[in-house]
């Protein structure tokens, strides 16, 4: 495996390479930023929230925080990827407007650009990501956000493709009734009789389409919503009523779970900043 990586601040990217992708590879994940991965090379599927794109080599998607994402590459492949995460906040004052673009997008949030969308103004951006690596740590803070806002300027005038959310699909449609209702008391038994199936064929549908299991899917969700709740204020244990875990240890296995860390350890770090 290849491996390039750049962090600053809330800014990453990474270049990834795998070569003879396992059979069990696969990235399933929702987080509380931005996130670009651009398909070097490839072949697969991405399920959005529901909604089924091709992954091929030179295609591109950007994912809005709190997206669910899943992306499966076929065995014995290479995979090879670039990946990167920003902040909304990190971007002003010149990315707002940029940014706007995206926001407004498929009912499942993201932004789909086939092959034939990526021109070389796309790619010679992420080649000077590369470059910055080696700059001085000032340089190089500019140099990221500056990469980050052209890259979305040439992106916001690329010609984007239009996936359609497949209505009929099981998986898609509990998902879409999730979203919608992710900080309700929801149990499978509710789900089952709302969408008239067995919790067993629910179940299965679900994790088929999705690639992750409905009670999963639906503590990430929580977590990240609440995630974004403390980081502006919110108290943990606030945090985790509004976004509709009952019990407060059973929320706490959740975030650390997701997370990595407590929800307890981004109070003091705010409380020590």
């Amino acid at each position: 495996m290849k491996k390039i990586k750049l962090q600053q601040g809330n800014f990453y990217y990474a270049h990834i390479k795998t070569e003879n992708v396992p059979a069990e590879m696969n990235s399933r994940h929702c987080h509380d930023k931005y996130e670009i991965l651009y398909i070097v090379d490839g072949k697969g599927q991405c399920v959005v929230e529901g909604v089924e794109y091709p992954v091929r080599s030179r295609t591109l998607m950007i994912f809005p925080p709190l997206t669910y994402h899943c992306v499966t590459i076929e065995e014995g492949s290479t995979y090879e990827r670039l990946v990167l995460h920003f902040d909304r906040n990190d971007l002003q004052p010149w990315g707002e407007e940029i940014l706007a673009f995206f926001d407004n997008d498929d009912e499942c949030g993201a932004t789909y650009y086939s092959a034939e969308a990526i021109t070389d103004s796309v790619t010679t951006v992420f080649d000077r990501f590369e470059n910055a690596i080696s700059l001085p740590d000032f340089e190089r803070t500019t140099m990221v956000k500056l990469l980050f806002c052209e890259l979305l300027l040439v992106l916001s005038v690329a010609k984007k493709e239009h996936i359609s959310f497949d209505e009929g699909a099981l998986g898609a449609r509990v998902i879409k009734y999730l979203n919608d209702h992710v900080d309700k008391d929801i149990s499978l038994d509710t789900l089952a009789k709302r969408f008239f199936v067995s919790k067993y064929y629910l179940c299965r549908a679900f994790k088929k389409h999705n690639g992750i299991s409905v009670h999963g899917y639906i503590n990430q969700k929580r977590v990240m919503y609440a995630k974004q709740l403390i980081e502006s204020g919110e108290t943990a244990s606030g945090a985790a009523y509004r976004v509709g875990f009952g019990d407060y240890s059973a929320f706490y296995r959740a975030y650390v779970k997701v997370v990595g860390k407590s929800p307890t350890s981004v109070d003091s770090e705010k409380e020590g900043t």
